[in-house]
């Protein structure tokens, strides 16, 4: 919770990493700081910090980080009200995370177009999402992010038994 020692430490980090000119290593500070200045709601600075972690990751060809980063900034787009970035960043990010066959990422994805498809007004659309996202967290056995998911679900009144149904049979 200390953000400002968090960003000391990382701006630390940063320095070491590009002195010894290690470029996946400056891309995971960036993101790391980019996490930092999210949190303290410096939403400019946050996507500043996970471009530039995305631009090293898109030179490296770091899938995984691109995934990540690529998630991190349809959030930033998300808050700011941007929705149809943010899908399409969370989309982006979702893609990879397929092909890569990370099923803790796609679960976050999905969650993610759950929360915007509801803020959009699309319940059917938001339900479908956070489904796959809990049943790809149950996968994995991340169970408090089940319990998250499932809490939004409840939430918003998605109808477990119907969206099941028709969800198999489509």
């Amino acid at each position: 919770g200390d953000l400002a020692e968090a960003e000391e430490y990382h701006l630390k980090s940063l320095a070491i990493e590009e002195e010894l000119g290690r470029k996946e290593g400056m891309a995971s500070q960036y993101g790391n700081l980019g996490i930092v200045y999210q949190t303290r709601g410096d939403l400019a600075k946050a996507e500043e910090f996970y471009l530039k972690a995305l631009t090293i990751d898109e030179e490296l060809s770091r899938k995984e980080g691109m995934a990540s980063q690529y998630g991190n900034l349809g959030i930033i787009y998300q808050t700011r009200g941007d929705l149809a970035k943010a899908e399409e960043f969370y989309l982006k990010s979702l893609a990879i995370e397929e092909e890569l066959g990370l099923k803790e990422g796609m679960a976050r994805q999905f969650g993610n177009l759950g929360n915007l498809y509801r803020r959009q007004g699309d319940l059917a659309q938001a339900c479908k999402a956070w489904r796959t996202s809990r049943r790809l967290f149950e996968d994995v056995g991340a169970m408090l992010e089940v319990e998250k998911v499932q809490a939004s679900m409840d939430e918003a009144g998605c109808d477990q038994e119907k969206v099941d149904d028709k969800d198999e049979a489509g």
